[in-house]
């Protein structure tokens, strides 16, 4: 009788913390947008499977027209860290590219942040900046893979079989996202030119013809770059990788996808893995990065695509 009357109450016990787990698993399956709170993630998560919960999504003003939101989420089942800039190009802002240096003809690399400062000292008023293009060593020192055009000179005019994008500055200040084979036709319009390598968008549609190899299929940390279908909002993405605790990465289709529900109607991939740099200045003047790079510091690089004060 004893044992019957412990095997009812141990039988209701395990059914009260069975419904108790189902109940908490009920409540956070049934969080509006998978958790996140701004309206950008809130499209994402909408309509991304892929992406399971949002643990984090804040966003800052970074000065008229710029902000930020760094998020922090479930991907794919990974832990992942990313951050978003937001530039509204109507109001007083605008990209350029940054080097070593500011240098007129660029050969050497140096870290982001460096070449930040650097463009602050030629005049200009930065606040945010991510890494740029892919680059490697010439006869003449370190050169980008793709088209480099700044202040209105042409540094580099050719580009690498497989790059596929390129963000050009008109000289009438209009920003655009265009094949690298349309330069010639551009070049008498084109004031400053940053390339890229994998088209993610092109004209709304996403990159169906992806290459599947070691640089597209792994999980790594992202940069990449987006505009409305207007040319007037500019996204600047960089996705933290190589860390599993931290941030394990994304690969390039799942960049396409972030970049199409984030409300890009063209993008192009930067430079990634430990080149992957997010970067602004603050209320004091200081320029600080807020990535984690997975080096655990800067990497040099060739380039960077800065936003900056128009004028």
């Amino acid at each position: 009788m004893k044992s019957t009357i412990l095997y009812s109450i141990l039988s209701c016990m395990a059914l009260f913390t069975v419904g108790c787990s189902s109940s908490s698993d009920d409540t956070n399956t049934a969080l509006p947008h998978k958790g996140a709170k701004t309206v950008l993630m809130q499209n994402v998560a909408d309509n991304l499977p892929e992406l399971q919960s949002v643990e984090k999504d804040s966003m800052w003003s970074v000065t008229d027209g710029v902000s930020v939101t760094e998020v922090k989420m479930v991907f794919r089942t990974y832990n992942t860290h990313m951050l978003i800039a937001e530039i509204d190009l109507t109001k007083g802002v605008t990209l350029t590219p940054s080097c070593a240096d500011n240098a007129e003809l660029p050969t050497k690399l140096q870290p982001l942040t460096e070449q930040m400062q650097a463009l602050e000292k030629a005049g200009k008023t930065v606040y945010a900046g991510i890494n740029g293009d892919f680059f490697g060593k010439g006869k003449d020192g370190y050169q980008s893979m793709n088209v480099f055009v700044k202040d209105g000179k042409v540094i580099k005019d050719m580009y690498t079989a497989g790059n596929e994008g390129m963000i050009i500055k008109l000289k009438n200040g209009d920003i655009r996202i265009v094949h690298p084979r349309f330069f010639k036709s551009y070049s008498a319009d084109i004031q400053e030119a940053v390339g890229g390598f994998h088209a993610l968008i092109t004209d709304g549609e996403p990159n169906e013809l992806l290459a599947v190899n070691d640089l597209t299929m792994k999980f790594d940390a992202r940069t990449f770059v987006g505009l409305s279908q207007d040319n007037k909002k500019c996204y600047l993405f960089v996705v933290d990788g190589g860390q599993d605790d931290f941030s394990k990465g994304m690969r390039v289709e799942d960049a396409i996808s972030i970049c199409k529900y984030a409300g890009c109607h063209n993008a192009v991939n930067l430079d990634g893995g430990a080149s992957s740099t997010f970067a602004i200045k603050d209320s004091k003047g200081t320029i600080n990065v807020l990535n984690k790079p997975s080096n655990g510091e800067q990497r040099r690089v060739f380039n960077g695509l800065v936003v900056i004060k128009k004028g």
